[in-house]
């Protein structure tokens, strides 16, 4: 095979790269002048050694950074849960009309209209560009450091151990990223050489999951992979990966690959007769049949998971609310999400680290810099605001009530529908307020950085946030009636100054909702419910086979799945895509193709009539409003998917490259495209 794999082409960068030196804890990653070297000088000293898997722990995946988005929005966008307005933006323009192609992923101006990329492009996710980083130099940094580190004369073998532990994961999560998008991958077993043939071709997909496992064990057999970091070391290095990271990381794999996207007794689509090649293989996307017992190694990853915490004195343990209301609430599902170097904090798993901080340094208090991406200061925050990612009225009802009942409005919506004037709004999930702006009269003590200069929340049409803030420059960013709040919370300078933030690629409260689906899934629903309970009970959430009898939760194995789906969505969700990915792992079409609404809120007047105007703003000293709601269906960007006949299978797993496919080292077309 005359051909050279990215593997190699990208090995280059031992020729005549510069190491990039990071630093860790507060400044994880920001850069420092490095100078050129080549391999023996890389692993001739501990310090450059170290610098190198900093390197590579800077491309570890998240949605939020510049080359991760789709031109403007991040992967949140193209599920259920939040619309893209950005005309520019790459859900707009290839996704939604149906126009994904094979190049999208490959774009020269790093314009990237696809979601992930198999391209051979580097400049890294930290680079000036904001480009995107293959998975393949990830993986040769990652081989490079395991093939070399004994070489290191001034490393104890232990830290050896240690990183090499953490090589191992890293490579590891960059093959499941690339695996929940594209399927069976060329598998590399070593660090390929600059001009080395890459012969082995794609892998199916078992082989793949199979391929990323094994790269897991390898890391968690690694004698001197600590489970956790000591608290007087999470100021200095939070966000390094343990062997905890290791363990949550092999139940996330298993509970895709036991899915039934691979996992089924047919493939999710057949190929086209006439594009079939020597090289195509159904089992690249598929797994040969449907097995039961994935789920039971799921379930077993799972208990490995939490026995191996208790041997280490539960350190791992939920951030629980300071007191039994709704600030305490909110503010302990934030701490448990967004922040990061607390010591107290012992739910991350595995972060990302997209940034040193979030600063609402800016004019009109936008968030400009050092901003949210690597290379494209603001950029993140600046697309959301653009309306890169608005939340959907769909996503508001996913979230149920304080008491723990689901949603009970679902025929509330439309002119005189309402006529109590229920404010659907109240009293609701407390993750809810957390993300999703809505209409609030008061705000609960405790918590900190919410709404400044507000003195109530009025979203409703002609309040004050729709006349003083809706038409103005950021208007996309509310298109649908209503605004992104994780995350971003409200955006005000001085707010978010100094705040420093992790992504979680896996978090504890994920690790029980993996063991409850694959509780669910081997038939120990009461296992599954009292999985869901922990993880409720944190924000105040009664139990949900309590509060919604009509479910039959105890028994209806269909309906609880999807809670567990429902309940993923509200605690996880704009998080790390995976809203998307649960919709792609368990072949939701009528998820994907059902239309998804905007809101509009009206305010009443004394006679139960809406009112009229240009200033509907309220009087604090008078009762709340009643209110009527209206749902329309979103129609900038109305997604193809949503056209009776149109839906493809073809559409849960991406295009693979086709600039790739074209060098001839086996790589295959995923079925469809």
């Amino acid at each position: 095979m005359n051909n050279i794999l990215i593997l190699g082409i990208c090995a280059a960068f031992f020729s005549t790269a510069c190491v990039e030196k990071f630093a860790v804890g507060d400044a994880f990653l920001e850069k420092a002048p490095g100078v050129d070297v080549n391999i023996d000088t890389v692993f001739s000293n501990a310090e450059y050694t170290r610098n190198f898997l900093w390197s590579a722990y800077g491309q570890i995946y998240c949605t939020y950074t510049s080359g991760n988005m789709m031109n403007g929005a991040p992967i949140d966008a193209l599920s259920d849960s939040y619309h893209c307005y950005c005309t520019w933006g790459g859900p707009i323009q290839s996704y939604y009309p149906g126009g994904l192609t094979e190049d999208a992923q490959d774009t020269e101006d790093g314009n990237y209209q696809g979601k992930f990329s198999y391209s051979t492009k580097t400049g890294g996710l930290n680079s000036d560009s904001g480009g995107r980083v293959s998975i393949y130099e990830t993986v040769r940094k990652c081989w490079q450091i395991i093939e070399n580190i004994d070489r290191v004369p001034d490393m104890s073998e232990e830290e050896k151990s240690r990183l090499r532990g953490e090589a191992y994961t890293i490579m590891a999560s960059r093959y499941y990223d690339a695996f929940r998008n594209f399927g069976g991958l060329c598998l590399a077993k070593k660090s390929y050489a600059v001009g080395e043939n890459f012969e082995d071709g794609r892998a199916t997909a078992w082989e793949t999951v199979e391929f990323i496992d094994s790269l897991i064990v390898c890391a968690i057999n690694e004698p001197g992979f600590i489970w956790n970091l000591p608290d007087a070391d999470q100021g200095q290095w939070s966000g390094r990966l343990t062997r905890a990271s290791a363990r949550a990381l092999r139940a996330k794999v298993w509970m895709f690959a036991a899915s039934p996207l691979f996992n089924d007794d047919k493939p999710y689509m057949e190929y086209n007769p006439l594009k079939v090649t020597e090289f195509t293989n159904i089992n690249h996307v598929w797994f040969g049949k449907k097995d039961p017992t994935l789920w039971n190694r799921c379930l077993e990853y799972c208990d490995d998971f939490f026995e191996d915490n208790a041997a280490n004195g539960d350190y791992y343990q939920l951030i629980q609310p300071a007191t039994q209301d709704e600030g305490g609430y909110r503010m302990a599902f934030r701490r448990a999400y967004r922040y990061r170097n607390d010591a107290t904090n012992h739910e991350k798993l595995f972060d990302a680290h997209p940034t040193q901080w979030m600063s609402s340094s800016g004019s009109n208090g936008s968030i400009t810099d050092p901003g949210w991406g690597w290379g494209w200061r603001g950029f993140a925050i600046d697309c959301v605001r653009q309306g890169g990612a608005v939340p959907t009225n769909e996503l508001m009802e996913c979230f149920g009530m304080q008491d723990g009942r689901n949603f009970p409005y679902s025929d509330i919506y439309g002119e005189g529908k309402n006529p109590e004037g229920i404010d659907m709004f109240a009293d609701r999930d407390p993750r809810l307020y957390e993300t999703i702006l809505v209409p609030r009269k008061e705000f609960p003590s405790g918590v900190v950085g919410d709404y400044s200069g507000f003195v109530y929340i009025d979203t409703w049409v002609k309040g004050s946030l729709e006349l003083e803030k809706y038409e103005q420059v950021n208007a996309d960013d509310v298109k649908t009636g209503y605004r992104k709040f994780k995350w971003f919370l409200d955006y005000t300078a001085g707010k978010m100054d100094d705040e420093f933030i992790g992504v979680s690629y896996i978090r504890l409260a994920e690790m029980y909702l993996i063991r409850a689906e694959a509780r669910a899934e081997t038939g120990n629903l009461s296992g599954a419910l009292e999985d869901l309970h922990v993880v409720r009970s944190r924000v105040g959430l009664g139990r949900l086979e309590t509060m919604n009898p009509g479910l039959n939760l105890t028994t209806n194995k269909e309906n609880l799945i999807n809670e567990i789906l429902r309940e993923r969505n509200c605690e996880i969700g704009a998080e790390c895509g995976d809203r998307l990915y649960d919709m792609v792992r368990r072949k939701r079409q009528d998820l994907f193709t059902k239309p998804l609404h905007e809101i509009r809120i009206y305010r009443l007047d004394e006679n139960g009539k809406r009112m009229e105007g240009d200033d509907l703003l309220w009087d604090p000293s008078t009762p709340w409003p009643k209110f009527e709601y209206e749902k329309p269906q979103i129609s900038i960007g109305s997604r193809a998917w949503w056209r009776e006949g149109y839906w493809t299978n073809k559409w849960y797993l991406d295009p693979v490259s086709r600039i790739e496919i074209q060098k001839g080292y086996g790589l295959t077309q995923n079925p469809g495209w």
